[in-house]
């Protein structure tokens, strides 16, 4: 029974050919040679990808200019971003910024990641996000959890308008640091205190369901449990728990086009 079980997990396991590195979980698309309104650019992202960038690291934004998805609505209104109208708890204000608050409501960011606010009604270039991690506040067990996962492309696929029906899903690998503070950071709205990734044990070998490189030097060769988690209240790396645990968990989305580059 038990040789049947790793046969049929390692069949769903994804092939990537090729070096994997700077791996993230969101992606972002630089229009530099777009000049729009604030507005504009915030359709126009929303049309062609999720939205206008939120910023919660200036690692990531370096040498990129442009508008960004900080906005207020007013000039007594609370700095918030496009997507999901979450109040920003980052912001890397140039030195005189922000200033005129009476009218100037939207913010772009410059090559070294300072932020200015200006009136929306200016034209800049723009910057648009697409996120690849999604938490799950159902709790499953892990393969439950896999499954749900992979079964997002077709719900997708069935949505002409979707942003994501040319991609997979897969439970989500953690690559970079920045990988795991970012999904740290997710987590703290999760149901559970640990998450279930795409970190599996099978055979003898540790691996991601998503075919990326495993990257973690201290992981048990010979563990008592197999599946991977992500422990919010924690800052290691990873966790290992019982595949039979009821977990929320955090999907990705992987471009088709990884597959065999």
């Amino acid at each position: 029974m038990s040789i049947c079980v790793i046969v049929s997990l390692l069949l769903v396991v994804s092939p990537v050919c090729g070096k994997q590195s700077g791996f993230t979980l969101f992606n972002l698309k630089h229009y530099a040679k777009e000049n729009m309104t604030w507005k504009e650019a915030q359709k126009f992202c929303r049309d062609k990808h999720i939205d206008l960038a939120t910023v919660t690291s200036d690692k990531v934004f370096l040498g990129l200019s442009g508008w960004i998805g900080l906005y207020k609505e007013n000039e007594n209104g609370t700095w918030k971003w496009s997507e999901g109208n979450k109040i920003s708890n980052y912001t890397n204000w140039s030195a005189t910024e922000p200033n005129f608050l009476d009218k100037e409501d939207c913010v772009y960011m410059d090559k070294e990641s300072r932020m200015f606010n200006d009136p929306c009604s200016k034209r800049h270039e723009l910057i648009c996000s697409d996120e690849k991690l999604d938490l799950v506040k159902e709790n499953k067990t892990w393969e439950e959890a896999l499954e749900h996962c992979r079964s997002l492309k077709e719900r997708d696929q069935e949505n002409s308008t979707s942003p994501f029906r040319k991609n997979i899903y897969d439970l989500a690998t953690l690559i970079t640091a920045d990988d795991h503070d970012y999904a740290r950071e997710k987590a703290q709205q999760a149901t559970t205190d640990e998450m279930w990734t795409g970190l599996r044990f099978l055979g003898d070998e540790w691996f991601w369901v998503g075919g990326e490189q495993l990257q973690y030097q201290n992981i048990p060769s010979c563990p008592t449990f197999r599946c991977g988690v992500l422990e919010k209240n924690s800052n290691k790396s990873f966790g290992i728990k019982d595949c039979s645990e009821r977990k929320n968990f955090f999907c990705y989305k992987r471009p088709e086009s990884r597959d065999g580059v």
